[in-house]
């Protein structure tokens, strides 16, 4: 397996301290994502989420868990060659990249601060991985508080050689399936950019208040399934809006939910066009499944639940990914979760989901 191409289309960096220093906007500096001691506890804290104490994680980490989360790498991913070194280690020949403390952006209220965050990383990223565009695809962020604006950051960030795009997995207050959306679909599609929605990027905060506690009630453990179950929304609401039906050329992708869910989802969803037609509006074009295999993935790291079904969902829809360099990953066992997750898997099919696929997607060569 070492010597095979393996593509993580779910790969993380941290974002550097001068990002919310130097490279934005002095007015939201100090509401920017940081670690703060409070009673004699290191807390995570972001704007318009409750602070997540984390000092527990360390004491807990063992010798394993160290590979993980950057504990062994105080640049989080940004020093090139130790990253380049990383993925040799773990059989990863190219990467589609995320950001790590900015993930939770969308929780503040303010459109202003979204956007202030948005663009200092936008501009970082591009800088440190675009001259590698064999290699990395970063992901810009854009959010979608403002629609208005985020056209204009799409348009930026396309002309900035960004390749995809990421948007709140969520948003509660203002589905997916909303007409206040096209023009973003619209801007999306002629910009050709890949539409990203990853788990655990709400609008909402749905962190417990249990969570990296001495003593907790099942909140975590609840909180990261229930997360990824939410992945099911956004592919439900751009199929069932007719959003993929009036833009064709529009690709997207929902990443770190897993992907057990997906033939469940476009069978319930066929089964309902079927059965209950009379109710269906926007009548659509084709079946829901059919829209999902023309336009949509999902990416999964370790979920041999998704591969028993193939006959169903195809392999075409399908991305690994190693969540690099999360303690819910494979890194650095990538290679044996692969081997492990894949027995009994065509050779054909296995090639098409660990690399055809996301080289397709995102221009890797």
């Amino acid at each position: 397996m070492a010597a095979e191409k393996v593509i993580s289309a779910d790969s993380h960096v941290q974002e550097p301290p001068e990002l919310y220093g130097e490279w934005l906007d002095k007015a939201f500096r100090e509401r920017a994502p940081r670690v703060e001691e409070r009673d004699g506890h290191k807390y995570f804290v972001v704007d318009g989420k409750k602070p997540r104490r984390i000092d527990l994680a360390e004491e807990r980490a063992d010798e394993d868990d160290q590979n993980r989360e950057f504990r062994q790498d105080p640049t989080g991913g940004r020093d090139i060659d130790l990253r380049l070194r990383d993925q040799a280690r773990d059989g990863v020949s190219a990467e589609v990249i995320y950001p790590n403390s900015s993930l939770f952006l969308y929780n503040s209220r303010d459109p202003g601060y979204q956007f202030a965050v948005a663009r200092a990383y936008n501009d970082w990223a591009i800088e440190l991985f675009g001259p590698h565009k064999e290699r990395f695809a970063p992901v810009a962020i854009v959010p979608v508080i403002d629609i208005d604006r985020a056209v204009k950051e799409v348009e930026r960030v396309a002309a900035q050689g960004y390749r995809t795009i990421k948007i709140p997995l969520t948003v509660e207050n203002l589905p997916y399936n909303m007409p206040a959306y096209e023009p973003f679909w619209s801007v999306v599609e002629e910009t050709g950019v890949v539409l990203s929605l990853h788990a655990f990027t709400e609008s909402e905060d749905y962190y417990p208040e249990d969570w990296g506690e001495e003593e907790g009630h099942g909140g975590a453990l609840a909180h990261m399934a229930m997360s990824m179950a939410r992945g099911q929304n956004p592919v439900a609401l751009l199929i069932a809006s007719g959003a993929l039906q009036r833009h064709p050329g529009m690709r997207f992708v929902v990443v770190e939910c897993g992907a057990g869910w997906l033939a469940w989802l476009l069978y319930v969803m066929d089964e309902q066009v079927d059965k209950k037609h009379m109710w269906v509006r926007p009548q659509l074009e084709m079946r829901p499944s059919e829209f999902f295999r023309r336009q949509g993935a999902v990416t999964f790291s370790d979920d041999p639940i998704a591969l028993r079904h193939l006959d169903y969902t195809g392999a075409e829809v399908l991305l690994w990914g190693s969540d690099y360099p999360h303690d819910e990953g494979t890194f650095p066992h990538s290679q044996e979760v692969i081997a492990r997750t894949f027995g009994g898997i065509s050779a054909e099919d296995k090639q098409k989901i660990v690399h055809d696929n996301a080289a397709a997607l995102y221009g890797f060569g």
